[in-house]
């Protein structure tokens, strides 16, 4: 991996790293908003952000034609159905089973990468997938979720934001390099935001008086998690193909964990520390060089 290909690893990492601590920032916010009009509130603050910086570059020119259309599909694909299902399914589906489906993205995006390009996945790339799944299974068995009666519709949600989400790390190959990082990311979460309008309106639910904690938790859900989280992850794209960048996502389950024992006092069994040394093995095979030339990929 040469040093500019570094950088945009690092930057995927970091961002996954952020992402650890979106589920209790999201669990925080609960408290105050119900959850399509917390992505609502979430995307449309980050969208003001985004614009602020753009208009500071002074990149505020919209994209045209194939571009605008691709960034708007992208838009509503990661932003909104993605997290319209997270949200939901998560909270139909229990902590485990949600791990696991969520463990599985990588595979999917790799799965969905090969059948486009009509290549097979190299050896060393599907083992590693395969093996940082192997360590999130350990992960969700090694915690105490309950079955609801709403399971399989929980995991049927998630799955389809899975599929979406892949769509979505195609999509950002195909806008890699045509336009910076940060104009794709803004327009990409504005059309996001967009989207939530309808759900929000459908969801219907009021704002419960947002508390402190629920606004601190907010804040960092729209700085760090939407405005960084995002900006560093699509700009790897830059550099690294769809399967490298999305199995960095399961570092943010191994970030989550450490994150809920510092600050919510949880703690961590052997079988934890056990899966996340399996998953962070895994993304290492899967991502590290081989010395094998990479194939060129085709647009979509």
């Amino acid at each position: 991996m040469g040093k500019n290909s570094s950088r945009h690893f690092l930057a995927v990492a970091v961002a996954c790293a952020i992402w650890g601590g979106s589920v209790i920032g999201t669990k925080l916010s609960y408290d105050s908003l119900a959850p399509m009009s917390l992505g609502l509130m979430r995307f449309s603050f980050s969208a003001i952000l985004f614009f602020a910086l753009l208009a500071i570059k002074r990149e505020l020119t919209p994209p045209q034609g194939r571009d605008l259309a691709l960034i708007a599909a992208s838009g509503l694909l990661g932003t909104t159905l993605y997290f319209a299902a997270e949200n939901y399914g998560a909270s139909l589906a229990s902590g485990a089973t949600s791990s696991l489906v969520i463990g599985s993205f990588p595979a999917m995006t790799l799965v969905l990468e090969s059948v486009v390009d009509h290549t097979m996945p190299k050896p060393r790339v599907a083992s590693g997938v395969l093996l940082a799944f192997v360590g999130v299974c350990v992960l969700a068995l090694a915690e105490n979720g309950a079955t609801g009666a709403d399971e399989l519709l929980g995991m049927a949600i998630l799955m389809a934001g899975g599929i979406c989400w892949a769509i979505y790390n195609l999509m950002m190959r195909s806008l890699a390099g045509r336009r910076s990082p940060l104009v794709i990311t803004a327009w990409q979460t504005l059309f996001g935001a967009l989207g939530f309008v309808p759900l929000a309106a459908i969801e219907g639910a009021p704002i419960r008086g947002l508390s402190g904690v629920a606004a601190a938790s907010l804040a960092y859900l729209v700085v760090c998690c939407t405005v960084a989280g995002f900006s560093l992850y699509n700009y790897g794209f830059e550099e690294l193909s769809p399967s490298v960048v999305s199995s960095l996502v399961n570092l943010t389950p191994l970030v989550g964990l450490a994150l809920s024992a510092l600050i919510l006092g949880e703690q961590i069994s052997v079988a934890q520390f056990v899966g996340g040394a399996i998953v962070i093995a895994g993304i290492a095979l899967s991502s590290l060089p081989s010395g094998e030339q990479e194939a060129t990929p085709r647009s979509l």
